[in-house]
């Protein structure tokens, strides 16, 4: 029996791929945030084609937004103006002890709930588009650190297929790839967390013929791993979680 948390990445990025307008975004940000336990997420995509504006989706409350722009925190803003020359995801433990108004700023975040907590995960796309994708909470730093160690996968994944959505609903079409019944069944079980051999036993076939599916599904998806093999299946809609 799958355990329920494996399944989380697999129905967060369904309800992804079923989204077709920038409106419903902010929708599924906020379930997003009941389904991992999280004060907020915020999405801000830059460099679209077909668009001088940046993209931005967040389930923060209106005050923050609105004490945001009146404050011009644009303009101070760490997790930006850090986040932006990162390749790594961004703890905002990392900034450290805080100073003059980044103090304020960070004191005041809080207080409009916010959360103690925040990583951002930046993601460079290949045609000059980059993207900050932001979740905070409010945990103990144990927490938070047990928080990170269970799902920073999921969510590095998250802002990955996210942009790319977002980059989507700009103009910017993904390609589909046919796999085989097969080659979809594997890298179904893989994105559940079994192991090759596993599912060898799940599907009855030797453990050598998985690891063939998965090398052709890697492949054909153009792929580097079974990780980003899985990624781009669900982005492009050709794989789904199980009923």
């Amino acid at each position: 029996m799958i355990d329920k948390t494996e399944t989380n990445l697999a129905t967060s990025l369904a309800e992804l791929t079923a989204t077709h307008t920038h409106t419903t975004i902010e929708t599924l940000l906020r379930r997003w945030a009941l389904r991992y336990g999280l004060r907020s997420i915020a999405y801000l995509g830059f460099g679209f084609v077909n668009s001088v504006e940046p993209f931005l989706a967040v389930t923060y409350s209106a005050d923050w937004v609105e004490h945001y722009k009146q404050q011009r925190y644009l303009e101070i803003d760490p997790v930006i103006r850090v986040g932006m020359g990162r390749l790594l995801p961004l703890d905002w433990e990392e900034f450290g002890r805080h100073e003059g108004r980044i103090q304020m700023f960070f004191g005041e975040a809080c207080e409009f709930g916010l959360g103690r907590r925040g990583l951002t995960i930046p993601v460079h796309g290949r045609g000059g588009d980059r993207a900050l994708f932001t979740i905070t909470a409010d945990l103990s730093h144990k927490q938070w650190i047990a928080k990170k160690l269970a799902f920073m996968r999921d969510f590095q994944l998250l802002a990955v297929h996210l942009h790319d959505k977002v980059l989507e609903l700009e103009g910017r079409p993904i390609p589909r790839s046919q796999l085989s019944p097969r080659e979809l069944e594997c890298l179904q079980w893989t994105a559940e967390g079994k192991t090759a051999w596993e599912c060898s036993v799940i599907l009855g076939l030797s453990e050598h013929t998985v690891r063939c599916y998965l090398e052709s599904a890697r492949h054909k998806l153009n792929a580097s791993s079974n990780t980003h093999a899985i990624s781009i299946a669900y982005r492009s809609g050709v794989l789904f979680p199980p009923l």
